[in-house]
């Protein structure tokens, strides 16, 4: 497990890129006045950090669960995690709720950035080494871990609207006329 100091710093999440940096609330409202082929830019911008975001979130919630299910684990004798683990690996990565989203499998360029905020709470070496420490302090990690989840979802749902609301305008451009459809399939 990483020290405390060093899993409530900061540091990491510094190097995600800021929505509100990207495109700005204020701006949201504004996309009309924006060229095409920026609003491509942002669009493509937006979606990268996004899918950022997604892999960093799926990667933490990989591990929040094997957290969960060894806690479970040590409160009831009759789970062990080596039995629900295949569920674990195999659940749904998107909790089940909330808006229909294309699933990307991929991993993003910049992914070691999104590792290493994980890795900061709990490393994959601190998650094979599990039973080397106590109850509470994986109780901690896990709480921990599930503050940071909310944190990136949120983080999440931020790029969702900037990239919906660049789309809505596009499409809104090439239905009316104002963009061609050709140069999208260039």
């Amino acid at each position: 497990m990483v020290d405390d100091d060093t899993a409530h710093g900061g540091d990491g999440w510094d190097a995600l890129a800021d929505p509100q940096r990207v495109l700005p609330d204020e701006q949201l409202a504004s996309l009309g006045e924006l060229s095409t082929e920026e609003l491509r830019r942002l669009r493509s911008v937006c979606e990268a950090a996004e899918e950022g975001v997604s892999y960093a979130r799926r990667l933490l919630q990989g591990r929040l669960d094997i957290l969960r299910a060894e806690l479970a684990d040590r409160d009831d004798t009759d789970h062990h995690l080596l039995d629900v683990l295949p569920r674990i690996l195999t659940a749904d990565p998107g909790g089940g709720g909330g808006q229909a989203r294309a699933l990307r499998l991929r991993v993003p360029p910049d992914a070691e950035i999104h590792t290493a905020l994980i890795d900061e709470i709990l490393d994959e070496g601190s998650l094979q080494a599990v039973d080397g420490h106590d109850h509470a302090s994986l109780s901690e990690v896990a709480e921990r871990l599930a503050e940071h989840e909310s944190r990136l979802s949120s983080l999440r749902r931020a790029w969702f609207t900037r990239i919906d609301a660049v789309r809505d305008e596009l499409a809104a451009r090439y239905k009316d006329g104002r963009a061609d459809v050709r140069e999208f399939l260039r």
